[in-house]
Order: structure tokens, then sequence, then C-alpha cells
């Protein structure tokens, strides 16, 4: 047992511990949520983790986005897993450079327990509820993550095998989207699939 798993135990139970060994999550973006919900997943204990993303780290991601400076130009994906290796070394962390659509998005979820949104594209995020849904996986989402000065109108919604946080209202269409906010969000969501992980059962 490594030194990270040990020190988990101060914090979880064995039946949390081994299902967060056995659970396998699916991230799709890695920006402003999905790079901070990885981080957070991992402090965790999470030791399955795909990361999805087509993007390359930019200097404009850095006021909210879970990357430092030498980053930028490397891909999002492979930058965000160097940070996650960093945090725990054992971790298993499969990187996707790729954008997800139609084409291959049901692989992708049905090799997953937990299904984790985190885009900016609407329709994508259309695209992601639909399958999950389709394919009965557990998956969280986020909607109204822009602005700042009101991290208290953050809400999650919960419905059969979903959850979605957010304020429902801001858009980054007519907000910037800031670290404070995102961040929120971001932990929030990491926090419902930690409820969910509970809740799974493993043969």
């Amino acid at each position: 047992m490594s030194l990270f798993d040990l020190m988990l135990r101060n914090y979880f139970d064995e039946k949390m511990l081994e299902k967060l060994s056995k659970v396998k999550i699916l991230i799709i973006g890695c920006g402003g949520l999905g790079s901070n919900i990885a981080v957070l997943l991992v402090r965790c204990g999470v030791k399955n983790l795909t990361i999805v993303d087509f993007d390359k780290v930019d200097i404009s991601n850095l006021n909210r986005q879970n990357y430092f400076f030498y980053q930028v130009g490397e891909d999002k994906t492979s930058a965000l897993k160097d940070i996650l290796s960093k945090i725990n070394p054992y971790v298993i962390v499969k990187a996707v450079n790729m954008k997800v659509d139609e084409s291959n998005i049901d692989s992708l979820i049905l090799e997953h327990d937990i299904i984790v949104e985190a885009v900016d594209n609407e329709l994508t995020k259309v695209l992601i509820f639909r399958k999950a849904h389709e394919h009965g996986k557990k998956v969280v989402l986020a909607s109204g993550i822009a602005g700042f000065g009101d991290c208290e109108n953050i809400k999650i919604k919960r419905g059969k095998n979903f959850s979605i946080v957010g304020d429902f209202v801001t858009s980054i269409k007519d907000k910037k989207p800031l670290a404070p906010k995102v961040v929120a969000v971001a932990a929030m969501q990491a926090d419902e699939v930690l409820r969910m992980v509970s809740e799974l059962e493993f043969d």
C-alpha cells in the first residue's frame, strides 16, 4: 500500500476506499471545471480517470484553470496528466486528446461508471447528458458558472442518475468566467461525484 493510500485512511473507511480504487470516471473537458475537478478527485483517492479534451493550454486559461505558466502551448490532457501524477504518482490517468462528438462518445461512456461534463459548448453538454442517460450512467453536469460576487446562488439539481451544479442563469456569453466561481462549481461537481461513488456497488 502506498503512502498516499495510507494517508487516505484518515479520511475514508475501507469500503469507500475500495470504491474509489475501482470506480472509473470520465471527465469530458479539461478547462476551468475539468482541470479542477480532476485535481480534487485525485486528491480524494480516485485511481482510474480518463480525461478528454482537444485544446492546448493558453495564457488566457491561467485565470481559472489548473495549469501553470510553463505549460502554455501543451495539450491540456498531457499537461493535466502530469499535474495529477505529481499529486499521486500511483493514479492511472488515460489522456485522450480529441473532440467528443456523436461518432466517439458511446464507446467512451460505456467504459466508465460516472461521467463528468465540463465543456463550454451547449450542444456538447446536451450530447453528454443524452448519451449518459441512454447508457444508464451517472453523470454530473454544470450550468451557470460565470461572473463573480454571487457564489451564494450556486445550487445543485438532482434527478435519477444525474446532478447539475451552477446558478442556472449566468452564461459565459454574457459574463467572464473567473477562478472563484468556476472553482466553487468544480468543487461541488467533484463532491457530487464522491456522493455517487458512495452509492455504487461493485462485484
